[in-house]
């Protein structure tokens, strides 16, 4: 067996109204389908496509007048992109237009009947060029064996739905960013309600990686990053409920992206789905930090907190208690519910819902849009504290919050 077939890798192909069913292995290297382009998304859809998403390989329906795959050959060229662009046409015998496609850079020009042995035998004679040589798909040595895995894992969870645990987590990587001005990743584990609180949507979600890729690497992960522009790179693993239910998350395959998360964030928070069953307990066990979200005067919210405490004891998990929509005249003490959870309390986010709920519909987080606030100025203090970076606290509410 050759080096190359040695070296499991994958190949990224995105599909411009071709299909490319039992693609799936060219010379050792799984493939990967990192999007499909429509006709009806149009020309522009494919070329941003075509650059967000570095594929290896672009396969375009040259026959659909909403793709214009020569123009894309030369587009990619201008940009000196690696990327690939195979064209599937019925005018394969057009000497004209074979020409005019070798001059715009197109790899080559298959008729639409081409077999899968054809279309793996191009894309193997590409992985062989001096192109494919660019792709760096088989590592120059072997990576160290005691590789530093330089970030720290967070997550936030709750046993009961709404109490701002997404919201709280979406502003505090964006806070985490600001402070320390170091790589944050905000890995959402449902269905992207993170990424709907910055007015985005996943074009992909990790539940995509087909399972015959083995090896999760940042080459990997990188294409299904959402850079939104406080410097925050998020992450879904499923996709809205529109498109599909979540399912189990496979544990194995988690720890190997959180792994691969901590290579290159130095801060990487987990958004957890609601937590109470032993698969999700599970998953916070690879977590460095767990910190459960509870809102303090809400007693629904207190008894599931105090269930879930008790169930990531059990798996050997302490979490942190952060209260979220504290009230100071509501009755009852920190130290008095700290006491009944047998859990210390972090911090606490002031309640006011006019301002969260005016940032939660208009899809700005708080921290960018009303940095002023007492519910922003929290976050980030909570920011500062998570990150390990010095706060300065006030007597009082040293006293309430940490005895």
């Amino acid at each position: 067996m050759s080096k190359m077939k040695q070296q499991q890798n994958f190949l990224r192909v995105l599909l411009a109204g071709v299909e490319a069913e039992g693609l799936d292995l060219v010379e050792g290297f799984p493939v990967m389908i990192v999007g499909r382009i429509n006709p009806s998304d149009g020309q522009e859809a494919l070329l941003e496509s075509s650059l967000t998403l570095a594929p290896h390989f672009v396969f375009v329906n040259g026959d659909t007048p909403n793709f214009d795959g020569l123009a894309l050959a030369r587009t990619l060229k201008e940009q000196k992109s690696q990327t690939a662009v195979i064209l599937f046409t019925d005018k394969f015998q057009d000497e004209a237009f074979l020409h005019s496609a070798a001059l715009s850079g197109v790899e080559d020009v298959l008729p639409k009947s081409a077999t899968l042995e054809e279309i793996q035998k191009i894309m193997n004679t590409v992985l062989h060029s001096s192109r494919g040589q660019q792709w760096r798909l088989i590592p120059e040595s072997k990576p160290s064996v005691k590789e530093r895995i330089k970030g720290k894992t967070i997550a936030l969870s709750s046993g009961k739905g709404g109490v701002g645990k997404t919201m709280l987590i979406v502003n505090l990587a964006i806070a985490i960013a600001e402070e320390t001005r170091e790589p944050v990743a905000l890995l959402d584990l449902f269905i992207g309600d993170t990424l709907a609180l910055v007015n985005a949507a996943a074009k992909m979600t990790l539940s995509e990686i087909p399972e015959a890729v083995k090896e999760i690497d940042l080459e990997l992960l990188r294409p299904y990053a959402f850079q939104h522009g406080s410097g925050v790179h998020f992450y879904t693993w499923f996709f809205s409920p529109e498109r599909n239910l979540p399912e189990y998350i496979d544990i194995e395959r988690l720890e190997a992206v959180l792994r691969t998360l901590k290579q290159s964030y130095e801060f990487v928070l987990v958004d957890t789905p609601l937590t109470l069953y032993v698969p999700d307990l599970e998953l916070l066990k690879l977590m460095d930090e767990v910190y459960v979200i509870a809102v303090p005067w809400d007693l629904l919210s207190l008894r599931a907190t105090k269930a879930l405490t008790l169930g990531l004891k059990s798996w050997g998990v302490t979490p942190k208690l952060l209260f979220n929509r504290f009230q100071a005249d509501a009755g009852l003490t920190p130290e008095f519910i700290a006491s009944q959870l047998g859990l210390e309390v972090f911090d606490a986010i002031p309640n006011d819902g006019r301002v969260v709920v005016q940032s939660v519909n208009m899809g700005e987080p708080i921290i960018l849009s009303k940095p002023e606030s007492e519910v922003a100025k929290a976050i980030r203090r909570v920011a500062r504290r998570i990150a390990g970076l010095p706060v300065e606290e006030s007597k009082k509410r040293k006293f309430l919050f940490f005895g």
